[in-house]
């Protein structure tokens, strides 16, 4: 065995050493005892939820824990006085249709709060972001959503770790 992959070796057997030693009791009691340890103040969600948005449109939304931020079907983006550069647009009024899975739809305008780059199967894409409330079992809660074309996803809406931030936990199995 060469020395680089010797070094390597010694590295991660340390670093799983270090992990057991430092890991909560509890952990190392099993699954049964990882779920009594759940905090209670946290409500259960189930991976597919019907949203509210701005109180007024109902969608059926994918809980997406891989995902960072919240994603809304949006079209018919237009920003008041807009530049070449979406990086520009920051701070200006945009308006936009949302569409829910049942073709329903909502015009709404809001400011763009920021431009978030995101990576996909796809590839790289940029989208504009605005602050919307969305609830959830009397969780109402105003993030950053950005608006994208999810005309051929089964998800109109994707909630992201920003709407959970630690109140919610996903029960995988409902």
């Amino acid at each position: 065995m060469n020395l680089f992959f010797k070094n390597k070796f010694f590295l991660c057997t340390f670093f799983l050493l270090a992990m057991e030693i430092n890991a909560p009791a509890e952990a190392l009691d099993g699954p049964s005892a990882a779920l009594e340890q759940i905090d209670t103040h946290k409500k259960v969600i189930s991976p597919e939820e019907y949203f509210w948005i701005e109180g007024q449109a109902r969608f059926s939304a994918r809980i997406d824990s891989g995902a960072k931020s919240t994603s809304i079907h949006a079209i018919d983006i237009e920003v008041e006085d807009a530049a070449e550069s979406m990086m520009d647009n920051v701070g200006k009024q945009v308006s936009f249709t949302i569409m829910n899975e049942e073709g329903d739809t909502w015009s709404l305008s809001r400011r763009i709060s920021s431009v978030t780059q995101v990576r996909n199967s796809q590839g790289v894409e940029y989208r504009y972001n605005v602050p919307l409330r969305l609830g959830w079992n009397n969780i109402n809660k105003t993030v950053d959503v950005n608006l994208r074309d999810r005309s051929k996803m089964t998800y109109k809406l994707l909630i992201g770790r920003d709407w959970m931030n630690r109140e919610v936990v996903i029960d995988l199995e409902q």
